[in-house]
């Protein structure tokens, strides 16, 4: 049989493991969320990269099927990894969103530069 006392003591001690459990599940979320931050750098990056080529090549910054070329690659891959589908689908739709709008403007941007610089050089502006 405990006392009173051993009991405040268990309670104590198994709070303070759960302060301490939840202290290392806020330290893992923290140091997650700076790789997340990093893996989508590089990935805008290669949005970057895409935006100097696909002008090139005559490819407009949004081509669905390769939109859903890529949501039905992250949905396996969210399978395979037990990841919420909604939440793969949810994330992956607002950064394709994202990545689309990002590279229309610098599309749109090196086209106006090329245009005022081709201008400024007397050729023709279009």
């Amino acid at each position: 049989m405990t006392t009173p006392r051993a009991q405040k003591d268990i309670a104590q001690s198994s709070e303070q493991e759960l302060q301490d459990e939840m202290s290392d599940v806020r330290r893992l979320i923290d140091e997650l969320d700076e790789e997340l931050v990093a893996l989508l750098a590089k990935r805008q990056r290669q949005i970057e990269r895409a935006a100097k080529v696909k002008p090139a090549l005559g490819i407009p910054a949004n081509v669905p099927e390769r939109v859903d070329e890529v949501l039905g690659h992250v949905l396996g891959v969210a399978r395979r990894e037990s990841l919420s589908v909604e939440l793969a689908m949810t994330l992956w739709r607002a950064l394709i969103d994202w990545s689309i709008q990002y590279e229309e403007r610098m599309m749109g941007a090196r086209a106006t530069k090329r245009d005022s610089q081709a201008s400024s050089d007397g050729g023709p502006s279009s």
